[in-house]
């Protein structure tokens, strides 16, 4: 009989939240970019439009959308100030270390183990 592998809890990878406290303020911007430009095809009812509107209006950021939705919410986020930038990095692994959602965390990952390589703009 075949040995199964064990399973997998969903959630965050080992260390992820700590790898993001240690970005500096470029690296959080850059990692909030880059979950913002992977996350932008989800769709209109997919739970990370609520959780970037949430951020964004109780932050103050967000006025009334011209256009679509997302797009004015992705428009938004990608402006953000750096100190703003890693709140809401902060308060997306918050909501998503409760739920199983693995693209997030792998995408952040994904971000955070390429921004030492990322060119400096």
């Amino acid at each position: 009989m075949a040995k199964q592998r064990p399973a997998v809890t969903p959630g965050p990878a080992p260390n992820s939240p700590l790898r993001l406290n240690q970005l500096d303020d470029q690296g959080c911007v850059f990692v909030l970019r880059f979950i913002l430009s992977s996350f932008r095809a989800r769709r209109s009812e997919d739970r990370f439009w609520g959780l970037l509107r949430q951020f964004l209006f109780d932050a103050q950021v967000l006025g009334e959308p011209e256009g679509p939705v997302a797009q004015h919410l992705l428009s938004q986020a990608s402006r953000l100030e750096p100190e703003q930038a890693r709140a809401l990095l902060d308060h997306l692994s918050q909501a998503y270390a409760q739920t199983s959602d693995r693209l997030f965390w792998s995408t952040m990952n994904d971000a955070i183990q390429l921004y030492p390589m990322a060119p400096v703009i």
